[in-house]
């Protein structure tokens, strides 16, 4: 499967990935995104094969990625999840650092 076009638009248009602060990479079924400037990951964006629904995952301190909470992953709509992921704080500090 290859990346999306309009799926890489839309997560590009958001808030702190615009400017080229983001990169982001389609692997095994998602998309990683990363700060150009350090090479941190930051988010993983997994679909789930409905649409446009993603599983929001997190960098592991094992490694890899991992649910947020505990209660294990929740599929959203990709907009609703870059909506989230631009009011959460961590996102909101890189988007005013790269400003």
């Amino acid at each position: 499967m290859a990346a999306d076009p309009a799926i890489l638009r839309r997560i590009r248009a958001c808030p702190f990935a615009r400017g080229g602060r983001v990169q982001v990479r389609f692997r095994s079924n998602g998309y990683s995104l990363f700060a150009r400037r350090s090479g941190e990951p930051l988010v993983r964006l997994r679909l789930i094969g409905e649409g446009d629904e993603v599983v929001v995952l997190y960098p592991s301190h094992r490694g890899g990625w991992e649910p947020p909470g505990d209660f294990g992953a929740v599929a959203r709509p990709l907009d609703l999840a870059l909506e989230r992921l631009s009011s959460n704080p961590y996102f909101l500090a890189l988007r005013q650092t790269y400003g």
